[in-house]
């Protein structure tokens, strides 16, 4: 199992496993994003922006200072299951 980290970009490898990418060879085809209810809380992170999942409809978080034009789908809508975000 690949550990996904925010902010990196990945591809898929011919057996269908994740891999590392220094950088896109496109636009990504999806932005995927946590959705607010798995923040602390059900609260999304100071400065974040909110959108609705283009799959899903949830209500999902992102950076807003990233310029990404692709679609965003949560992660659940993409098969990868959120690691806990300690509360503070």
């Amino acid at each position: 199992m690949t550990k996904i980290t925010a902010g990196k970009y990945y591809g898929a490898a011919r057996d269908g496993t994740l891999v590392e990418l220094e950088q896109p060879p496109r636009e990504p085809d999806v932005w995927i994003c946590r959705r607010v209810q798995d923040f602390p809380g059900g609260r999304p992170p100071a400065g974040a922006a909110t959108a609705a999942c283009c799959e899903c409809g949830e209500l999902i978080a992102y950076n807003p200072a990233r310029a990404v034009a692709a679609p965003k789908s949560c992660m659940q809508c993409n098969g990868i299951e959120p690691d806990p975000i300690p509360p503070r």
